[in-house]
């Protein structure tokens, strides 16, 4: 007998086969972020159009956003919010740039390049070590990664004089070089760019106190199924999605070359036919990039979305498609332009938002805020002609199911309870549950019967837990973005 998922009550979105067992008429669909316009504009002389590297997150009711800088040593900038949507600039005066600390910089870029922040939630910490980040060592030819600890996230003391994790040949860590301390592995992980097959893909390394690395350990990718990914991805963006921690989101930069030598299909002629830099683009180029520019039209880029698992090496691409393009006009098919920035917050109650770079290296360049509904990466799909899903057997821990869903007016959701053979659950049958219509982030399904004599059933799933069942999903022209079962409304 297949040994039961235990998935108690965390949230399990639809991001990958995880939970399937199978589909009839249904599908994994990707959704497609929104625009909703500038969230940060580099209007400041030291900032200009090649500001990259960003990084935001949540803390405490505010959020805050870190950010590389063009002005010449590529200094870290610093940005924060009240909602995640309005952002200023505060004058910190701890770097002096071009004469004046009247600025936003909390480091400067060299020797540590490329700084990468986060708040460790690991509890015990010390309050002076409550923000951690990391930087690229370019003081050496052969540098690796130094850490990084502040008590308030702007004045930062570097931890120890040598890089602590460091250089290899497939790994000079020049990109934004994730970290964080997972809750569900109990231990911090990198996600950083590595060299394999001459593509850009990604490696992870593990530690139990920040200082003190394990080798890395090179991701897979399950459309290959190998070390090396099918194309270049590049800023991984790998973090734990913060309604449902067990799953790392990660949305990398996809990258395709000019040149035949770096294309990243089996099919080079095509990819190169189909390059967007003309000479229309590169005129267009010419007049609007930055003066400082040093990079040209080599490549170009769109997003991808990818899962992997707290524990696991393996990153999920159920998805080949686009999850983020360039979009009209010229000014995004350039290179670095459309690369994500680490971090997706909650910026209302049914919303979510990402960011997004663009008109890299260009006088217009800013940062892109991009919403999704809460979960809304991607759902189970069904048509208006009917489909459902079943999912492999699985236990729980909680009182009600509860699900985030979308119908259109003529569709509809039903939910089936069966034991682990698949044979449905008396008083849980598609026939017991109330028909689901509507749309809503937090709906707990019903089913009004009893089951074997027990008391009142409603949504009250308590008899069945630790009991292994499956989950039968009927659905009509309907998406189901999550499930979880539930103790409370909290």
């Amino acid at each position: 007998m297949v040994e039961p998922v235990d998935i108690g009550s965390q949230r399990e979105l639809f991001v990958d086969s995880y939970l399937i067992e199978t589909m009839q008429g249904a599908r994994l669909k990707l959704h497609e972020p929104n625009s909703a316009g500038v969230a940060l504009r580099y209007d400041r002389p030291w900032e200009d159009g090649a500001a990259f590297y960003t990084t935001v997150f949540e803390d405490g009711g505010r959020y805050r956003m870190y950010y590389r800088c063009g002005w010449p040593g590529a200094p870290t900038c610093y940005a924060e919010s009240a909602d995640g949507v309005e952002w200023s600039k505060p004058e910190l005066g701890l770097i002096e740039i071009d004469g004046s600390k009247r600025n936003n910089a909390i480091r400067p870029g060299r020797p540590a390049f490329s700084f990468c922040a986060f708040k460790d939630s690991r509890p015990g910490i010390p309050e002076t070590e409550r923000y951690k980040g990391n930087a690229r060592d370019v003081s050496r030819p052969k540098g690796g990664l130094f850490c990084y600890v502040s008590a308030n996230g702007i004045h930062w003391n570097q931890v120890g004089d040598e890089p602590v994790v460091p250089y290899s040949l497939e790994n000079h860590f020049d990109s934004q070089n994730v970290m964080f301390w997972s809750e569900v592995e109990q231990q911090y992980l990198l996600y950083c760019r590595h060299m394999e097959g001459g593509r850009r893909a990604t490696a992870r390394y593990t530690s139990d106190d920040f200082q003190n690395w394990s080798e890395p350990t090179l991701m897979t990718y399950s459309d290959t199924g190998t070390t090396t990914p099918s194309a270049h991805l590049y800023t991984n963006q790998t973090h734990p999605y913060f309604r449902a921690p067990h799953i790392y989101v990660s949305m990398p930069a996809r990258i395709f070359f000019a040149d035949t030598q770096h294309i990243s299909r089996d099919d080079d002629v095509a990819v190169a036919e189909r390059r967007v830099v003309t000479d229309d683009l590169r005129r267009f180029y010419e007049a609007n990039i930055d003066s400082k520019a040093i990079i040209g039209l080599g490549d170009f880029s769109d997003s991808v979305l990818m899962v992997t698992r707290a524990g696991t090496t393996e990153y999920d691409v159920t998805f080949r498609e686009s999850f983020v393009r360039p979009g009209i006009g010229l000014s995004n098919w350039t290179t670095r332009s459309n690369y994500p920035a680490l971090g997706v917050i909650q910026t209302g109650p049914n919303e979510m938002s990402m960011y997004v770079h663009r008109n890299y290296n260009q006088q217009t360049a800013y940062l892109e805020r991009m919403t999704l509904r809460l979960d809304g990466f991607t759902s189970l799909n069904v048509p208006y002609s009917g489909g459902e899903m079943v999912t492999k057997p699985l236990t729980f821990d909680g009182g009600r199911l509860e699900i985030n869903y979308s119908t259109s007016a003529a569709g509809s959701i039903r939910v089936e309870l069966q034991d682990a053979g698949g044979v449905p659950i008396s008083g849980y049958t598609l026939d017991d549950c109330v028909e689901v219509i509507g749309d809503d982030i937090e709906y707990t399904v019903a089913w009004p019967g009893k089951i074997d004599g027990a008391a009142e059933g409603g949504p009250d799933l308590r008899p069945l837990v630790g009991v292994p069942i499956r989950l039968r999903f009927w659905m009509q022209d309907a998406d189901v973005f999550s499930f979880r079962f539930a103790s409370d409304k909290a």
